[in-house]
């Protein structure tokens, strides 16, 4: 009898923990913490699982546990030596929970993962958004549900991306940005929202966002190989056509410049960034024959030249790719029509390999020497993926 009612006493006891242990366990947002003297708002989701790991912003930083008879959380941490030691809990809701450690007081809401998601989604905000009064030209918001936000910023030769979670306060008219992003950072005040956009602000930032239509470009990944590619399968380069040289001088005799549009795919959002204009400028020796293509970066109103092609004697002189350099391994995939800024073309399309570098050209025809589009699809020593487009613009004759 004896023994029975301590197992029963251990058990109410072991209840009363595991129901403690279960009110505190689950995510938490840290709203507000009062730390040695000052009042910040670091909106970070704390998850106390109930395994014993904590995890802020889904990076798992330490362990918990509830301490019943203390009535404190005990905390550990390999990561930060500051995170270590014993909250004692002021308050403990089913939505509210309170926490003082070390003097500092740390304010907590609940996270109920399931109205966030209903709520963002009757935001009508998801998408994709560009924003302007940030310190970098591009700027790039994509808002997914049920609660992932990207933001990717650039400069020429700088892009930075930061991920996080968001979350739509109606009542207060509000967004909610959790993450590692500068920028976008805690609550901010939402403005002047309309389907195309909308205003958030916070106490040293105004930034307007406009949502980003489709992308018009389309995203053709090269998913060929240097394996499809044989040695022994020569391509008929009487297929190619800008056989003639003689052809081409005649025709960009004609021709004053050509200008590209160079768009660098952005993973993360799914669209494209527009870089910069390349500009042609071409010139013509007739009689000795020679061609010149003199490339130049236009980015607002910089311009810069970096590169010089030309054809002539010997030089380039069996380069049916010119003003390209000459292809080794590619297959010529056929003749197609394609529709580019600058009108619609007939082309003959053809796909290379160049090391970690994926090649589609589209030559027009009756042009020779003018591409209407290039796809580069490659991955750098480092890793990482490029994929840049160049579609023709504009072509200029000269004057009569």
């Amino acid at each position: 009898m004896k023994l029975r009612l301590i197992f029963i006493v251990l058990l109410t006891f072991s209840a009363a923990v595991f129901s403690q242990s279960n009110k505190l366990s689950g995510p938490w947002l840290l709203t507000k913490a009062e730390v040695k003297g000052k009042t910040v708002t670091p909106y970070q989701i704390f998850d106390f699982r109930t395994n014993g790991k904590l995890s802020v912003l889904d990076v798992e930083v330490g362990t918990w546990r509830y301490d019943k008879n203390a009535n404190t959380v005990i905390l550990q941490s390999k990561m930060d030596k500051d995170f270590n030691g014993q909250g004692k809990i002021l308050k403990l809701t089913p939505e509210a929970f309170v926490m003082n450690k070390g003097g500092d007081i740390y304010y907590y809401t609940r996270v109920h993962p399931e109205k966030i998601a209903k709520g963002n989604k009757a935001s009508h905000l998801a998408g994709t958004w560009k924003l302007s009064g940030t310190e970098y030209p591009f700027a790039v918001l994509k808002l997914d549900l049920p609660d992932h936000f990207t933001l990717v910023q650039a400069d020429e030769g700088e892009t930075d991306t930061r991920q996080g979670s968001w979350m739509f306060v109606p009542k207060e008219k509000a967004l909610i940005f959790m993450g590692f992003s500068h920028l976008l950072r805690g609550k901010m005040s939402l403005s002047t929202v309309t389907a195309d956009g909308f205003t958030i602000q916070t106490s040293d930032h105004v930034l307007k966002a406009q949502r980003v239509k489709e992308e018009g470009t389309k995203i053709e990944r090269l998913t060929f190989t240097e394996d499809d590619f044989p040695e022994d399968a020569e391509p008929d380069e009487s297929q190619l056509p800008w056989r003639d040289f003689d052809q081409m001088v005649e025709f960009l005799n004609k021709v004053a410049s050509v200008q590209y549009s160079n768009g660098l795919l952005m993973p993360e959002l799914n669209l494209f960034k527009h870089t910069s204009v390349i500009v042609s400028k071409i010139q013509v020796n007739p009689n000795k024959p020679r061609v010149t293509f003199t490339n130049l970066s236009v980015s607002g109103k910089d311009s810069s030249q970096f590169s010089e092609n030309y054809k002539g004697g010997l030089t380039n002189s069996n380069n049916a790719f010119f003003p390209k350099e000459e292809l080794w391994r590619y297959r010529i995939t056929g003749v197609e029509k394609i529709t580019v800024p600058a009108g619609t073309f007939a082309c003959t399309v053809v796909e290379a390999v160049d090391g970690d570098k994926k090649l589609k050209y589209w030559m027009i025809n009756d042009m020779p020497g003018i591409y209407a589009k290039i796809i580069i699809d490659e991955t750098d020593p480092f890793g990482e993926a490029s994929y840049t487009v160049q579609e023709l613009e504009k072509i200029n004759y000269k004057a009569d």
